[in-house]
């Protein structure tokens, strides 16, 4: 199948999903490739508003099928603008990538959340494959991915799962260090320098790093926040 197929079945899926998304306060947004096999919807978080919800579908040719698989994502462009901002020296070594989303906080995708098909993908055989697609993503919106969206819609929230691995890893010991590291800016935006102190110290006191983290990368991390945010500065000198 080629991707005007792809393209075709994305234009199907948006006109039967934009109605639905759109009245539990989605938008449609562009998507990051700006490419037709792909479709971006996007939700402020009320309570929130720095955090924006996302969801991303994708449509692509799977064996002799095409395939729809989908992805939850919790971005903050505002994290965004100070995490890019900092030198590179305090960057994640996977952040040199242009393409890489600087204000994402965390991502997961419907098939760890929902059951998909083969592949992680729904499988669209045909044009009437359309409508029980388009449920199994409502189905994830209404359900288990509304609630993975729930578990992370304020900064206590992020700040109880920052310590841990977003998924099953060799090392449970290691966080995500992108969930970490937006969750510390997040909290210096909403003025909790004490939570964003302490949890940076003690993520350089564990010594364990992700392979696009270090300490020295850290400890840039944590030197430039301190430059940016005086009242961190002062809340990381109490606790040393």
């Amino acid at each position: 199948m080629s991707s005007t197929s792809a393209g075709r079945y994305t234009r199907l899926l948006s006109e039967e999903l934009a109605p639905w998304l759109l009245s539990e306060g989605y938008q449609v947004s562009p998507s990051r490739s700006g490419d037709d096999d792909e479709l971006r919807f996007s939700a402020r978080v009320p309570s929130f508003p720095q955090l924006t919800k996302v969801i991303d579908i994708f449509v692509e040719p799977l064996r002799d099928w095409m395939g729809l698989s989908a992805f939850a994502r919790v971005v903050s462009s505002e994290a965004g603008e100070v995490i890019g901002g900092l030198p590179e020296s305090a960057q994640l070594s996977d952040w040199a990538d242009p393409r890489a989303e600087l204000g994402l906080v965390e991502l997961d995708g419907f098939d760890s959340l929902i059951t998909m098909g083969p592949y992680g993908a729904f499988a669209l055989l045909d044009e009437a494959s359309v409508p029980g697609s388009v449920e199994r993503v409502l189905e994830g919106v209404n359900g288990a991915v509304g609630e993975w969206f729930s578990q992370r819609d304020d900064v206590t929230k992020l700040l109880g799962l920052a310590k841990y691995p977003t998924r099953p890893s060799v090392d449970q010991e290691i966080p995500n260090a992108k969930r970490l590291r937006a969750t510390v800016v997040l909290c210096l935006l909403t003025d909790r320098f004490g939570d964003a102190a302490g949890l940076m110290g003690w993520y350089l006191g564990t010594g364990r790093f992700s392979v696009f983290d270090s300490f020295d990368r850290a400890s840039e991390f944590d030197g430039a926040l301190r430059e940016r945010f005086p009242g961190y500065a002062e809340a990381r000198a109490l606790i040393g």
